[in-house]
């Protein structure tokens, strides 16, 4: 019995053994080895791994490695100041390379500069970043809308475009780069100069980042000299399942700006009364009056009214005295031809889905987008369409080599109706401006008059064109040694665009039953077409080496680029198509076609190097320079070397900041100095020879007066006088900043000022006696200055289970002539002293209340030689002489003139407000500029054409009510007058100059993001829907008929700009 229990127990242990070792086997500890690094693969000293739900946990050591001790199935979770923190789960025991992203603003992110990324905390130029993800979300249809206001002094304005539905903004960097001109920066995609912004999916971005000074862009020579954009768009990761993503966003919007016109009682009265203040009969009878009374009332209907006065009592019919004697014409009306002409609301949408993901060696990225936004007018289809396909792939060739594959493909499409066949080469918008109230939209019969013009604009022609542009880069990396890099790229892009602009005869059909042409004043039919290709190619072959020697870090890289562009156009016009629905320059006979080319091609050439220097990131120094040359320019005038040098200094990494550590985390002060060389023109459209080569001007033997071989001959006339010493502007700037972070880096600053030199700039020569028979040619002799500051100032905190962030950006500049031809200072054109954008005019002292006011006053007859009344402007008499005049237009005798304001936009700023709140998320941006005054000569803020041309061109508004009269003399406008004296109450004047600041709420957004544990089920990662509205409110003090944001200042028509627009849209965001 004792042997059999015996026998039992051990029989016991061994099954207990046996039972234990796949519970010992699954509790087994294993020793996990591996290296902290960044994302720029830069070891992370002192991360923190602690094994999930223990105190096990060690600090990552001076090269970034550790070696912990965990079991399979642990979580790793790995975090350092400045980075997000990141979870690991182990599944062996291999070596781990953990990569950490740094968080936004964090002194640590990487961000992109001239070929290559760097810390933040090591950056010693001006800088400035923003993430993809800001860009995404919003109705845009272009990468420029989402950068207004984003960034300190990135200048991002409307053009005369305005809100067209493929309008684009001009982009500018830190202000003027010349006289009155601010200069487009470069655009580098994926490290390849010379790309067209306006062509990118927004949503394949990953960062832009902005380099603002000579240091930061001195990399690229003379092709930045006023900045560079460097846009870098997403990729694949390693090791990562295929993610699927689609986005999509619906959008309605409506005109943000229509003026209100005046209704038909109105618009006769007003005009009246400028008859009766020209000396002239009213134009409105009596009877035509009663008339307009009683259709406004509803006491009558559109009537037939024989034209008795052709050419004046007609003007409230629809034939406007322009078919008299076509018989009689129905009359009456009272309409708001904006409200007609646009239409209340316009849908547009995007559309875009990409594909993710990498193996062991590789990685892609693969994109689609869509894109129509359709366009505002009403009765006509006009839209701009753009596609998208993106791809960036990526493969481990073998350790040390690697090879890079990015391609994307572009085609944009627009259409609009045909540009209104107008003899002053006007477009629609001035047409909408310039038709009366009274004018019927219909007649009795149901047919639309023919002063309306919708037939013409509903069947009138379009004007179209496809724009599809291609490129295409191969790049090797090779990785020699640790530390060294050797990367060499080629990029071929291709651009085809087609244009076909077609004018229609439409017909239109009068009271009296007759067809007659649509009115309009160009050819009855017409065709022209335009195409061009621009070809290139860019190859960069450089190189980096960089190594650590205790607490020195080196970095050196050197490079060579070389660029070609070719341009190559035709073009060809006629009139006279035998198919009126045909646009076919075959199908025209007019016996004198318009036929046209051009041929432009530009060189490029230059070595770069750069020399990176910092000492345990405290003590920062780089140097950068190139050496570049232009086919622009004559053979010895081609060279130009561009250097730049900057440092940095990280006080706070001194052990003397350690106790102020905990209030100011950071603070980091830099300077930087550079000189960058101007080629003058920026892109292959433009001339691209610098002004050497003179022009030959060619006279057909139609128009020759020489007659050789008993005919005329063909002639060349011989060219004008060209400068041999013609060379590079050159522009210089000095630059010092301040990035410092605060409690705890919840508070980040960021603070620069500039000083930018552009010398050398081309203006007219010095003057030469007549008898040299020509023109003076143009010499390097023109000099500015601009100077300002960029401010950034960024908040992150969170109040309980609110997670908030407010960014502010500030910026200003101001451009100072230092150098130009004008001895006397005439002040219509450039002077040395002058500030850039000054407005020069009268100060004003109200109105003239009565003649004896007038004949008391100063002499006024040097503005306008006529008589002065009540109701007219009075100038002030500043120099005291009794007389009102320009004086000699000189800055030493400029009359009764002064500056009375800039139409520089000062003080531009943008806030960026943002809340999550769980699973919501909600957005608000501001953007505005505090700072600018607008003249604006235009009917649309005076309500008659400023020249006194005929009185029907002009549209008149509702704040033109608010004007003097004998029973209104407290008034804002002046008396209004039906001939060019209008002209005396329109002179350049304080009184109705314009403050054209203003504030916008340029997007407001709310979204809310499905939990996982929902999502999950149905397979998805990700499902984020969201509501936003863009152009929310403004405010403003500008007259209601001018958007401030479109507040362009010059001459007549400058503020008859498409609307932008106010636009509701929703979206939804999904991962798979």
């Amino acid at each position: 019995m004792k042997r059999l229990l015996i026998k039992t127990k051990w029989k016991l242990v061994a099954f207990l053994l046996l039972f234990s070792i796949p519970l010992v086997t699954s509790a087994q500890t294993i020793t996990i080895k591996g290296k902290v690094i960044g994302s720029d693969n830069s070891p992370i000293i002192g991360a923190t791994i602690l094994v999930k739900g223990t105190d096990n946990g060690i600090i990552s050591a001076n090269d970034g490695r550790f070696t912990i001790e965990a079991q399979r199935g642990d979580t790793l979770v790995v975090s350092s100041i400045g980075y997000t923190k990141r979870g690991v789960i182990i599944r062996q025991g291999q070596d781990y390379d953990i990569m950490l992203s740094p968080t936004e603003n964090s002194l640590n992110a990487v961000v992109v500069t001239g070929y290559e990324t760097q810390k933040k905390i090591d950056l010693t130029g001006a800088t400035a970043t923003i993430s993809g993800q800001d860009l995404q979300n919003r109705p845009i249809t272009n990468v420029s809308d989402a950068l207004q206001g984003q960034m300190a002094n990135l200048n991002v304005t409307t053009t005369s475009a305005g809100g067209a539905p493929d309008a684009t903004k001009s982009i500018n960097i830190r202000g003027y780069t010349g006289l009155g001109v601010t200069g487009s920066p470069l655009v580098v995609i994926d490290g390849i100069p010379g790309g067209d912004i306006n062509t990118i999916n927004p949503l394949d971005i990953s960062s832009i980042t902005i380099l603002k000074d000579a240091a930061a862009a001195a990399i690229y020579g003379s092709s930045a000299p006023y900045g560079v954009i460097l846009i870098t768009t997403k990729e694949g990761k390693k090791d990562a399942a295929p993610s699927i993503t689609y986005s999509n966003n619906l959008s309605f919007s409506q005109p943000l700006y229509l003026p209100q016109t005046v209704n038909s009682l109105q618009y006769a009265e007003i005009f009246n009364q400028a008859d009766v203040n020209s000396g002239q009969v009213p134009i409105f009878t009596d009877e035509t009056i009663q008339r307009i009374k009683e259709y406004m009332s509803g006491k009558m209907k559109q009537q037939t009214i024989q034209d008795p006065r052709p050419g004046v009592d007609d003007w409230y019919g629809s034939g406007l005295g322009y078919y008299s004697g076509a018989g009689p014409y129905y009359g009456n009306g009272n309409n708001n031809w904006y409200k007609i002409f646009f239409k209340p609301v316009s849908f547009s949408q995007t559309h875009n889905l990409s594909v993710s993901g990498g193996g062991k060696s590789s990685t892609y990225y693969l994109s689609l987008g869509y894109m129509d936004k359709q366009g505002q007018l009403n009765f006509t289809n006009q839209y701009f369409k753009r596609y998208n396909v993106k791809a960036n792939v990526s493969t481990d060739i073998t350790k040390w080599m690697t090879f890079n594959l990015r391609s994307s493909l572009s085609q944009a499409s627009n259409q609009t109706p045909y540009t209104y066949p107008d003899a002053t080469g006007g477009n629609w918008m001035h047409q909408i401006m310039r038709k009366l109230p009274m004018t019927p939209l219909k007649n009795p019969d149901g047919n639309y008059s023919d002063y309306s013009n919708i037939n013409l604009l509903t069947h009138g022609g379009k004007d179209n064109y496809t724009d599809n542009l291609g490129v295409l880069t191969g790049e090797i990396v090779i990785k020699p040694l640790e530390g060294w890099n050797i990367t060499a790229n080629y990029t071929t892009n291709q651009e085809s665009y087609n244009s076909v602009d077609f004018n229609k005869t439409v017909y239109s059909v009068l009271p009296s039953g007759a067809e007659v042409p649509e009115f309009q004043t160009s050819p009855n039919n017409a065709v022209y077409k335009e195409n061009y290709k621009i070809s290139g190619y860019t190859a960069n072959i450089f190189s980096s080496y960089q190594k650590d020697i205790n607490y020195n870090h080196f970095k050196i890289l050197g490079g060579y680029i070389a660029q070609y562009t070719s341009y190559s156009e035709t073009n060809a016009s006629n009139t006279n198509l035998y198919s009126n629905d045909i646009p076919s320059l075959s199908l025209t006979y007019n016996a004198t076609p318009t036929v046209g080319d051009n041929m432009k091609e530009l060189a490029t050439e230059g070595f770069f190097g750069r020399f990176n220097y910092n000492y345990k990131e405290k003590y920062l120094v780089e140097v950068n320079g190139r050496y570049d040359a232009t086919s622009r320019f004559l053979p010895g005038k081609r060279w130009q070397i561009d250097p730049s040098i900057s440092a940095g200094y990280n006080i706070s990494k001194e052990s003397f900041w350690m106790p102020f550590i905990k209030y100011v985390n950071s603070l980091k002060i830099r300077g930087s100095y550079g000189s960058l060389g101007d080629q003058w023109a920026d892109d292959a459209t433009q001339s691209n020879y610098y002004p050497f080569y003179p022009s030959l001007g060619i006279t057909a033997p139609g128009n020759s007066n020489w007659i050789f071989n008993d005919g005329l001959e063909a002639y060349t006339t011989s060219p004008g006088l060209v400068s041999p010493d013609l060379t590079w502007a050159t522009i210089k700037t000095f630059d010092i900043g301040a990035d410092a972070s605060f409690l705890n880096n919840r508070l980040s600053i960021s603070y620069d000022w500039y000083n930018r030199m552009a010398t050398d700039f081309v203006g007219p020569g010095q003057a030469l006696p007549a008898v040299l028979g020509t023109g003076v040619p143009p010499e390097n002799n023109a000099s500015i200055k601009t100077t300002g500051f960029d401010l950034t100032i960024n908040w992150k905190d969170k109040i309980g289970n609110i997670t908030y962030n407010v960014q502010g950006v500030l910026s200003n500049y101001k451009g100072t002539v230092l150098k130009y031809p004008n001895p006397t200072k005439i002040i219509s054109t450039w002077y040395p002293g002058m500030t850039m954008g000054q407005i020069w005019g009268y100060v004003t002292q109200g109105l003239f209340q009565s003649t004896e006011e007038v004949s008391k006053a100063p002499n006024q007859t040097k503005i306008y030689g006529g008589q002065w009344t009540p109701g007219d402007v009075r100038y002030k008499d500043i120099n005291g002489d009794g007389i009102i005049s320009p004086g000699d237009n000189t800055v030493t005798n400029p009359g009764d003139r002064k500056v009375i304001g800039n139409t520089t936009p000062q003080y531009t700023y943008g806030v960026t407000i943002g809340a999550q709140w769980k699973d919501f998320d909600v957005s608000l941006f501001i953007q505005g500029v505090a700072k600018r005054q607008a003249w604006i000569n235009s009917s649309m803020f005076w309500g008659l054409v400023p020249n006194g041309a005929p009185q029907w061109q002009s549209g008149i508004w509702i704040q033109n009510l608010n004007r003097w009269t004998s029973t209104t003399p407290n008034g804002y406008f002046p008396k209004y007058y039906a001939s060019n004296e209008n002209a005396k109450n329109q002179q350049v004047q304080t009184r109705y100059l314009q403050n054209a600041a203003y504030m916008r709420f340029k997007n407001m957004q709310i979204g809310y993001t499905l939990p996982q544990g929902l999502i999950h089920k149905i397979r998805l990662q990700r499902l984020r829907v969201y509501l936003s509205i863009d152009n929310l409110a403004t405010i403003s003090k500008m007259q209601k008929t001018i958007d401030p944001e479109l507040s362009i200042p010059g001459a007549e028509g400058d503020a008859e700009i498409y609307p932008l627009q106010r636009t509701f849209s929703c979206g939804i965001d999904i991962g798979l």
